[in-house]
């Protein structure tokens, strides 16, 4: 979560910032390829906390310990909760990835740069037993950034057409707590470090799927002809888009 300071600098800067946000246009660049819904069922989204660096035999140790986004707890995969918890590997054959695409995503995963979906399991390995992540769903970080910071959320635009600000037209749902949703009227990228050419994506992406994105929302002037009128904004420090590795 961000430290308060942190918030409040956001803050002003996007308010400073948000005449030149307004102006930006959605960008005309080719998508990724997208899922159709961020799922809401039951399989947590993950993000590497720490590499195991500990000295003991394979399967035991070696690989990471991950946590659920915008959790205190995850359940690891003898079915205790814990602040984090060990995987040596992750699982990616649903993915249909051959063993380097598997390695490219892994590099980045293993860095803090990437989300997976899926289950924390118990597989046969060798001649013994390791907590194995199985993935449903990869996700590629495209921040400049090294960890994210704030809230972590599926953004998906809406469809809400208004004449005049602020208009809600996107909608957020907290990871891992998909009851919590609410409207904004935009994100906002230019602070989360990403090249021109990621947020343009990210643009495309979202007129047909949503996307993730890590960040706050605050109030930006959105206009009023009596007035200012504030609208709501998710100031971002990080956003994913499907990995394609």
């Amino acid at each position: 979560m961000f430290h308060i300071r942190t918030v409040l600098a956001l803050a002003t800067i996007a308010l400073s910032a948000s005449s030149h946000a307004q102006g930006t246009a959605a960008p005309q660049t080719e998508p990724a390829q997208l899922p159709t819904a961020v799922s809401a069922q039951a399989e947590p989204y993950f993000i590497v906390t720490r590499i195991d660096g500990r000295k003991c035999a394979y399967p035991m140790c070696g690989g990471y310990f991950v946590k659920a986004v915008n959790k205190a707890a995850t359940r690891c995969a003898d079915g205790k909760l814990a602040k984090e918890c060990h995987a040596v590997e992750l699982d990616t054959q649903a993915l249909g990835w051959d063993d380097t695409q598997r390695a490219t995503f892994e590099s980045a995963f293993s860095e803090g740069k990437a989300l997976v979906k899926g289950e924390l399991t118990q597989q046969p390995l060798g001649h013994s037993t390791g907590n194995v992540l199985r993935v449903s769903e990869a996700w590629q970080g495209q921040s400049g950034h090294k960890r994210p910071l704030g809230t972590f959320y599926s953004l998906k635009n809406n469809g809400i057409v208004c004449i005049q600000a602020p208009c809600p037209a996107f909608s957020l749902s907290q990871l891992n707590r998909p009851a919590r949703e609410r409207t904004i009227d935009m994100p906002d990228f230019s602070l989360s470090g990403a090249t021109e050419e990621a947020i343009q994506a990210a643009w495309v992406a979202l007129e047909q799927a949503p996307i993730l994105a890590v960040g706050v929302v605050v109030p930006f002037p959105a206009g009023g002809l009596q007035g200012t009128v504030y609208g709501q904004k998710l100031l971002t420090s990080e956003f994913y888009l499907p990995a394609k590795p």
